[in-house]
């Protein structure tokens, strides 16, 4: 089942104008529900920006892009926002985290605006944290974390949701290699909960994994076949 299809995707910044800089080039890829798929490439290759199309944070100049079957590219920016909410997790290289608040409340954030009962808002987030393996740093504020907690944190606000699509883009990038065998092995918890996963990384250590189904390469904002 087809989960992603993207379609002659083009993103093109400053277009027509001196400093115009094509970012993607007739990018087409279909990604299967369930699959984890790792896009490589240096920095600046496209696969972030890539990356953010697919979780319709930024908009193609041109082409299209569905996800379960609606054409995100089409959107009316509030309803992206909708369908970010319900479908997306993503995790940051920078974590996005909210100093001030505890690990909690960071994870409760994406359901505030949701009417939840009491007992099922508290379900899902000890649920969430429980499967990142932070429910001890609960009650702890998110800045005296460590590096290797906040990433938990900010993976359990990812599954906060219970996306069907998981985003990280660099997510080894701010974390030491303990930490980083410590998201791989996060990683493969998702592929054994049925999510679809998209990782945007350079990092070797993402290398001949063998519950990552395909390894995609983008240089200089193409497909690299």
């Amino acid at each position: 089942m087809k989960k992603v299809l993207i379609k002659n995707l083009f993103k093109i910044y400053n277009e027509k104008k001196q400093n115009e800089f094509v970012a993607l080039k007739n990018i087409n890829l279909e990604i299967n529900s369930g699959e984890v798929i790792v896009l490589r490439g240096k920095s600046g290759s496209g696969k972030s920006t890539l990356l953010s199309i697919i979780g319709g944070i930024s908009k193609p100049t041109s082409g299209d892009i569905l996800v379960d079957n609606e054409n995100i590219a089409k959107l009316p920016d509030i309803y992206t926002s909708n369908f970010r909410n319900e479908k997306l997790g993503f995790i940051f290289q920078s974590f996005n985290l909210i100093n001030g608040l505890s690990t909690y409340e960071n994870v409760m954030a994406p359901l505030v605006l949701k009417p939840l009962k009491k007992e099922l808002l508290e379900s899902k987030i000890s649920q969430a944290l429980h499967l990142a393996n932070i429910e001890h740093k609960r009650e702890q504020k998110v800045e005296s974390l460590s590096g290797g907690e906040k990433q938990r944190c900010a993976i359990a606000r990812a599954l906060v949701m219970n996306p069907s699509i998981i985003l990280a883009d660099e997510p080894t990038a701010n974390l030491d290699k303990s930490n980083s065998l410590v998201f791989v092995e996060m990683l493969k918890k998702f592929k054994e909960l049925n999510k679809t996963v998209v990782v945007a990384t350079h990092d070797s250590l993402f290398e001949n994994l063998d519950f990552v189904d395909r390894y995609i390469d983008i240089k200089d904002g193409e497909i690299i076949e």
